[in-house]
């Protein structure tokens, strides 16, 4: 009986295991604010092109009308991997979702990595809202949409024609086109943490802690960073009635400071307590130092680590992949693109005008490699009236 039981055991480890290595880009995608409670909505989308922008008009949201072709997300639309050509600035999106009935009681938030550029979205045919931008996350909120349980249609038009002042970063390796970051779905509290920032002062050995919730408390609280690495004691911050910014001191003693042989990370969560509910988000931060010195015995400044002068040896980093443009093709790749970058002898990367995926950033923080990264460009002048089109013919 007991070997049966194993085998059993192994058979659903093998098919669990097969299921994370289908889906793309199965990890959370924020390794620096992660909820216990989420659902990943990567894999096979129904999809269609809408060149003549007609699918408002005949309310493709509603869910009538089939949509002839599959993408999968979380790749761009023209690139290889999503396994759709790029043949219009306008496409929709559906796919079915259910939220867990476990989820009752909390708020139920459809979250975006990046989707590139206007982008509309539907629950069972009723409209959530929209965003403007193609780089950073943003989120819809369901919870007074939902069938708990129940399968229930997303539906996402998104619109990547031309706009003014729209960022478009990359010339000339491929057009990032529709959703090209994770696509998930999030439980949270009433209240919850809507930021977290750490700040490190390795000079006075502390970490300044600010956090902003998503509305003002209705009675006072508790808020408590527990560390998991580090061994420093948890942390405990009382607020206010009305407080919806929280911002705290927190002592590293005997820190353990960042460095490029040694990226040490304190791992932990930040836990919010009020009116009997609880959110915690899972971060991390490292005890490092940025800035700029007088090279010793000499009259030049110099960019220093930890106070310490540091040769900055870094490569230009295109953040592009042939196959998934904006989109690399899995966490494995991003670790070893840093590892590549450390085994050249390299100590950081400039990323290209883009806005990088926080997993990436994540693996330079963890195997210890710098970052310095662009903003997007618009491609526009402002003053002189110049255009994209004039930028990418010089």
């Amino acid at each position: 009986m007991k070997s049966f039981v194993y085998v059993l055991l192994l058979l659903f480890m093998h098919l669990a295991m097969a299921s994370a290595e289908t889906l793309p880009l199965a990890e959370h995608p924020r390794p620096d604010f992660q909820r216990a409670e989420w659902q990943n909505l990567n894999g096979d989308w129904s999809f269609e092109f809408d060149a003549d922008n007609q699918g408002l008009d005949q309310r493709w949201f509603a869910g009538d009308k089939p949509f002839g072709r599959q993408i999968l997300v979380p790749f761009p639309w023209g690139s290889k991997l999503s396994g759709v050509k790029d043949e219009a600035d306008l496409a929709w999106y559906r796919r079915s979702l259910i939220v867990p009935k476990e989820w009752q009681g909390k708020r139920v938030f459809v979250v975006i990595g990046a989707c590139d550029w206007w982008t509309t979205a539907w629950l069972d045919g009723s409209r959530l809202g929209e965003h403007k931008g193609g780089y950073t996350p943003f989120e819809f909120e369901i919870t007074k949409k939902v069938n708990w349980g129940a399968e229930q249609d997303l539906t996402l038009r998104v619109d990547d024609t031309e706009h003014p002042f729209k960022l478009f970063g990359k010339q000339g390796y491929g057009n990032a086109r529709g959703i090209w970051q994770t696509v998930y779905l999030e439980a949270r509290p009433a209240l919850f943490i809507k930021s977290l920032h750490f700040t490190p002062n390795i000079d006075k050995g502390r970490v300044t802690v600010a956090a902003r919730l998503n509305d003002a408390a209705q009675e006072a609280g508790q808020f408590e960073l527990q560390f998991k690495t580090g061994h420093v004691a948890a942390a405990v911050h009382e607020f206010k009635a009305g407080d919806a910014e929280i911002e705290f001191d927190v002592d590293i003693p005997n820190q353990h400071l960042w460095s490029l042989d040694d990226p040490f990370l304190y791992e932990t969560d930040a836990v919010l307590k009020a009116g009997g509910e609880k959110d915690r988000v899972t971060s991390y931060f490292g005890m490092r130092k940025i800035s700029v010195v007088k090279f010793p015995g000499q009259d030049y400044t110099y960019v220093a680590l930890n106070n310490k002068p540091i040769y900055l040896q870094l490569t230009l980093d295109q953040a592009y992949h042939p196959d998934g443009f904006y989109t690399f093709p899995s966490d494995a790749f991003m670790r070893d693109e840093i590892l590549r970058t450390k085994r050249l002898g390299l100590n950081g990367q400039r990323i290209h005008v883009k806005i990088e995926n926080p997993r990436k950033l994540y693996w330079a923080d963890k195997l210890g490699v710098l970052i310095m990264a662009d903003v997007p460009n618009s491609w526009v002048c402002p003053l002189c009236g110049a255009t994209k089109d004039a930028f990418t013919a010089l």
